[in-house]
Order: C-alpha cells, then sequence, then structure tokens
C-alpha cells in the first residue's frame, strides 16, 4: 500500500507540467484528489518529533489562509470592511447583494485551491523524503523527467514552433515553451532540473574526491553515471537558453553556483584553495551566462534587466493596497481590481491577468499580516535545508540541492508568476519538501522497518 502511495504521489509530480503547465482548474482538482488519497495511506514510520515543526507551521499557514479566504467571501461583513464594489452593484443594477470583504463573491475560495495543493505536495514529498532511499530515487525521478520536458522543448522548438502539444501556439513562437504556455515558467521549470542534476553530479563526486567524508559505499545505476548526469544538465541548460527568459538564465546560474559553492563549504576543510574553486565557479557561471543564454544576453543589451511595463505594475499594485492592508481585495481578485487602477502609461495593449510578482499580488489580495507570515515561512524553511546541508554528514547533497531549488523558485517568484502556474509549483513543492526532510539528520528518526516474507 505504501508503495503504491508513493506512486500516487510521484504520478503526480512527473505528469502536472505535461498539459499545459496544469494551469485549467479541472487539473488542480484531479492532482488534489490523488494527492488526499495519496496522503491517506502515507507511512508515518519515520516522522520524529524535528518533523513536526516544519509540518506544523505549513498546516497553520494553510489554515490562516483558508479562514482569511472564508472571511473575505462571507456575506453581510460590516460596512467598515465591505468593498464599494457590492454597494455600486445594488444601485446601478439594482440587485439584492450582501455586502463582502471581496470585490467577487467566489475568487477567494477558487484561489484558495493551488494554496490547498501546493502544501499538500509539499507535505506528502516531505514524508516521502523520511526515508532517504525514498527522497533519492524521489529527486532522480523528476530530474530524469525534466530532461524528458526539455528533449522535448528544444525538439519541438526546432521541428514544429507553431505547435504546443496538440495545439497552435499562439504565443512566444521564436522560444521554447516546452509544455508550458509561458516561456519564463518553461525556464524556471527547467532551471530546477538543471540543479537537481548537478546536485546528483556533486554527490557523485564527493563519493570521489571526499570518501573520508562519509564510510558508507552507495551503490550506482547506469543513470548516475557522470556521462549521464552532464547531459541531463547540458540538455536543461539548453532548453533554459532557448526560452530567452532574462530572470530564467540568470537566476539558474544564480543557483547552480550558489550550490556549487555551498557544496564546496561544506568540504572546504579538506579541499586546498577554496576560495580561488569558489571564485572560479563564479566567473564560470557568469561566462555561461553569456554563451548558453545568448537569446537572454542580448535581450538584456536591448531591454536590460528591468522591464519598464513591469514596473509601472508594480507601482501601480503598491498603491491598490491602500485601505486594504490588513486583509487584501480578496485571494484571486488581482485580475478584477486592478482595471480601475490601471495606470494610462501601460497603454491598451495586454491583459494583465496577475502582478508578474507573487509576493506583491499576495500582498494585494491577502493583506499583510498573512504575507508576512508566509515570508517567514519561507526564510524559515530556506535556513532550514542550509543549515541542514552543513549539519548533515551523509547524503548532503540533498538539502543543498532543496536550497538552491528553492532559492531559483523563490527569487522568481518575486518578478514573475511561475510558482502560480500548477506544473511548476507542484515540482517546486516536491523538491522542497525533499530537502527540508533530509535536512535533518537521520539519527533522529526511527530506524527503518523491514518486513520479512
Amino acid at each position: 500500500m505504501h508503495r503504491i502511495s508513493q506512486f500516487i504521489a510521484l504520478f503526480v509530480v512527473l505528469v502536472a507540467p505535461l498539459p499545459f503547465g496544469s494551469v485549467e482548474l479541472i487539473w488542480g482538482w484531479i492532482w488534489t484528489a490523488l494527492l488526499v488519497v495519496s496522503l491517506m495511506t502515507a507511512d508515518l514510520s519515520r516522522v520524529c518529533r524535528a518533523d513536526l515543526w516544519i509540518l506544523g507551521s505549513t498546516v497553520v499557514i494553510l489554515l490562516f489562509t483558508c479562514a482569511l479566504a472564508v472571511f473575505q467571501i462571507w456575506p453581510g461583513v460590516g460596512a467598515g470592511f465591505a468593498d464599494p464594489a457590492w454597494d455600486v452593484a445594488r444601485n446601478l443594477a439594482g440587485l439584492t447583494l450582501p455586502d463582502r470583504l471581496s470585490v467577487t463573491a467566489s475568487a477567494p475560495w477558487v484561489a484558495f485551491g493551488p494554496c490547498l495543493l501546493f502544501a499538500l505536495m509539499l507535505v506528502r514529498a516531505y514524508l516521502i523524503a523520511t526515508d532517504e532511499v525514498a527522497a533519492r530515487s524521489l529527486l532522480k525521478a523528476t530530474a530524469y523527467a525534466g530532461f524528458a520536458y526539455a528533449v522535448y522543448g528544444i525538439a519541438a522548438q526546432l521541428l514544429a514552433p507553431t505547435r504546443l502539444l496538440w495545439r497552435t501556439k499562439e504565443y512566444y513562437l521564436s522560444f521554447a515553451t516546452g509544455t508550458f504556455v509561458n516561456r519564463n515558467t518553461a525556464a524556471a521549470f527547467w532551471g530546477c532540473c538543471a540543479v537537481l542534476f548537478l546536485g546528483q553530479l556533486l554527490a557523485r563526486s564527493s563519493d570521489t574526491w571526499f570518501a573520508k567524508r562519509s564510510s558508507r559505499h552507495v551503490r550506482h545505476s547506469p543513470v548516475d553515471h557522470p556521462a549521464v548526469l552532464c547531459a541531463g544538465l547540458l540538455a536543461c541548460l539548453t532548453a533554459v537558453g532557448m526560452t530567452g527568459s532574462r530572470a530564467g538564465v540568470v537566476l539558474t546560474l544564480l543557483s547552480l553556483a550558489f550550490l556549487t559553492n555551498l557544496h564546496l563549504m561544506q568540504y572546504r576543510d579538506q579541499l586546498k584553495r577554496y576560495w580561488l574553486v569558489s571564485g572560479t565557479v563564479t566567473v564560470a557561471a557568469i561566462m555561461a551566462f553569456f554563451v548558453i543564454g545568448g537569446i537572454a544576453s542580448s535581450r538584456v543589451g536591448m531591454f536590460g534587466l528591468g522591464d519598464p511595463r513591469r514596473l509601472e505594475v508594480y507601482r501601480t499594485s503598491l498603491e491598490m493596497l491602500r485601505g486594504h492592508e490588513l486583509f487584501g481585495w480578496g485571494l484571486g481578485n488581482f485580475e478584477a481590481a486592478f482595471p480601475a487602477f490601471r495606470a494610462v502609461d501601460l497603454g491598451s495593449q495586454g491583459i494583465w491577468d496577475k502582478a508578474h510578482s507573487t509576493p506583491l499580488e499576495m500582498l494585494v489580495s491577502a493583506g499583510i499580516p498573512l504575507t508576512i507570515l508566509v515570508c517567514g515561512l519561507v526564510v524559515l524553511f530556506f535556513g532550514r535545508m542550509v543549515f541542514g546541508s552543513f549539519a548533515r554528514r551523509r547524503d548532503n547533497y540533498m538539502p543543498a540541492t532543496g536550497a538552491a531549488v528553492f532559492l531559483l523558485g523563490a527569487l522568481h517568484s518575486c518578478v514573475d508568476f511561475s510558482v502560480q502556474v500548477t506544473g511548476f509549483a507542484v515540482l517546486f513543492a516536491a523538491i522542497a519538501g525533499c530537502g527540508l526532510a533530509q535536512s535533518i539528520s537521520t539519527q533522529q528518526r526511527p530506524p527503518r522497518q523491514f518486513t520479512t516474507s
């Protein structure tokens, strides 16, 4: 039963990016239902007391989000909290409508669905990764799934640039998007997969060069061969470069450099001239930006690292926060609330259904208190994985890899909405959950239970 339960969760991680990034609501319902079934049959035999801090804080934040969504759509809220749009609707349309804090009647509850899915995936991956063997398998399967998506994305762009799976490709015809509609989300997805390959490659190098650190011999399969891992890394990096995403290329290389330096710091007592090697890695990442991200680097030269229209949306979003600091406009209501504040400088082109910055959109839709809690949890998770990469003596590449992927996804979500796309969010949550679980020493966990026939 436990193996079937793990297979269901792994199926969600590997398949969620396939149907156009699972942006349609029906896919979110399907993946949520499957994860609920997987959680109900999860193996809890290796959960320890230290896990309760991470799992408990995740559940608490999720409950706060649920309570806020209910409060935002609750009919008959006091006049001091109600959105003026409901009074306008009653006066102009002559409808009998109760006051609500949210500018819409159902968007907050619908928007809570992706939050629930993200938390379910994080917790399920965490429970799977309490076993180090299962954690390695999860990271390896996710990496090679990303390799398959990268190969498809490269081939599709070269052979059929006007097709997106079985549909006609309408946007980003000159850039690779894989199975995603948005090239920036595709870049973040393939960047995370590149980090997974590098993490496994660094683990293999540690077994060879720093054998004194660990006395345990780990068996390796053909897919763990350095040449195979390098091929997967190169394919993912090539796909990232073909997206032409400035943030995607820069943050991918930053995360790769961060992971390499974090890994080297763990062995700085055995590595001579550590700072020279660390500096070389950083310079190599900068050079790789101009080699691999040729399209992106040319766009940086033409448009710079900033986007004036996006910066204008950020400024307008901060203006929207006035008067809604505590509870926001309602989860998922950015698209409904933004047109009334849209600046003339944006022109008439483009539909801004998202703020292109998840933390900023969270401020607008959920208010300052919940945003502070979520950001605090993000910092806690990142620090836990970084600390775990130094605290563990074996398998320390897993929390280090989780920290690097977490860094990439968190920073990219500050300048885009990749984490709001289900196909990427599921993978991101799975890797983060795996890194968090493996940041806790195996010695703190109950011993693995073996069955005899």
